[in-house]
């Protein structure tokens, strides 16, 4: 199925707004929307809302040969499926230019940065190590969607605890977590992304985009930022040109927003090891109850609009009157009459309280009725009299 095509006229509203300082869903310009983080009962099992994106986050593990170019380091790699549920122009099983271009920029701001201590991974050397998998899964798609499965990649991988190993020189075992506690990833940073839209031919960003709004941008610009104000990964798209000094005043807003983003994941790590270390049940369930998971949960920001007449002023209306007819409209009211002990019929209340038939739907027997009455009255009668003396008189329609 193909996208839904943007008309004209919704460009020409958004970049109206943007003119003037305002967002269609009441932000600020450097404003994010709210970020809601929960963890189901498997290790490693993320869901991340943000406004109305949905992203579902798994981690799993599995031992294999490591690579002969590095064969002390373990394998990390990173697949994004966005499918129909998301959005109606996306193909279940098939990869669009957006999974693949989303997927990309995950392993240059996690992969490539080194975030995950591969060499931890290691079981024996150029024979056995652990394969880390990270499974992004795109529930709604209203926008931003990396932002979002970044900050779900993390807590994910931050949330993941990999099972214990007993080598014994000849045969390793693979504990189970009732046997042997399992153990925790090394992350040697926390890497974010942050995303921007650019308007007015490089002279206006937007944080955290909307799908409209992404739809509408001259350019995209993303940014992958860790905790310690270090660039991990940069990715520009578009049309437009910027400066070198408008590219650093958004990574220096995006820190901010990266920091936030990592204490919000380590806050919500922290309370679910407290809860499981307590024996609460930790699943989507509670999540489900709240309302966490519904793709339209997120209430909108209305926008108040002056209007040009203050309310004092404004006269109610009283009654409707038909250009047409010029009759004025009543209200009409209703009853329910019971006819037998198995059926109802609804009667029109007239202003004595008397009821009638229903003039809503006309009857098509009782209008032909009348009609062939008016026509019949209006033809004239004609009497005669009898030859055979009788006073009776007979009437004939001529």
């Amino acid at each position: 199925m193909r996208e839904k095509i943007l008309t004209n006229v919704e460009k020409t509203f958004v970049n109206k707004c943007i003119s003037q300082k305002l967002r269609i869903d009441g932000r600020r310009m450097n404003d994010f929307r709210k970020i809601k983080l929960s963890f189901g009962s498997e290790w490693g099992s993320a869901h991340v809302a943000l406004g109305e994106t949905r992203v579902l986050v798994q981690v799993s593990c599995v031992v294999t040969q490591p690579k002969s170019v590095r064969p002390q380091e373990g394998l990390l790699s990173i697949a994004v499926e966005i499918g129909s549920m998301a959005a109606a122009h996306f193909e279940g099983g098939r990869s669009s230019d957006e999974a693949i271009q989303i997927n990309r920029i995950l392993e240059r701001a996690f992969k490539d940065s080194r975030c995950v201590d591969l060499e931890s991974l290691c079981l024996v050397a150029e024979e056995k190590v652990w394969s880390v998998r990270v499974d992004v899964n795109v529930l709604n798609h209203d926008g931003n969607i990396i932002d979002c499965a970044s900050v779900g990649v993390l807590a994910a991988l931050l949330h993941f605890r990999r099972p214990d190993v007993t080598w014994t020189g000849t045969e390793f075992t693979i504990h189970t977590s009732a046997e042997k506690d399992p153990i925790p990833l090394v992350l040697h940073h926390f890497p974010v992304c942050v995303s921007y839209v650019i308007f007015q031919d490089g002279s206006v960003a937007c944080a955290d985009p909307t799908d409209l709004e992404e739809r509408v941008a001259q350019a995209n610009m993303v940014f992958g930022l860790n905790s310690y104000q270090e660039l991990c990964g940069l990715h520009l798209g578009g049309v437009t040109l910027l400066s070198a000094g408008f590219v650093i005043d958004l990574a220096s807003r995006g820190v901010k927003h990266a920091k936030n983003h990592i204490e919000m994941v380590k806050r919500c790590i922290e309370e679910d090891t407290r809860a499981r270390q307590g024996g609460a049940r930790v699943s989507f369930v509670k999540c489900l109850d709240e309302g966490g998971i519904k793709s339209s949960f997120e209430e909108r920001i209305p926008i108040k609009i002056p209007s040009r007449e203050p309310r004092e002023r404004r006269k109610p209306k009283e009654t409707v009157n038909d250009s047409t007819e010029g009759v004025k409209m009543e209200e009409e009211s209703f009853e329910i009459h019971r006819v037998n002990s198995e059926s109802a019929t609804l009667m029109e209340v007239d202003n004595f309280g008397l009821g009638g038939p229903n003039k809503w739907i006309p009857d098509d027997n009782n209008a032909s009725t009348d009609e062939s009455d008016e026509e019949e009255e209006k033809k004239p009668q004609v009497k005669v009299k009898r030859d055979s003396g009788s006073e009776e008189e007979d009437t004939v329609m001529v």
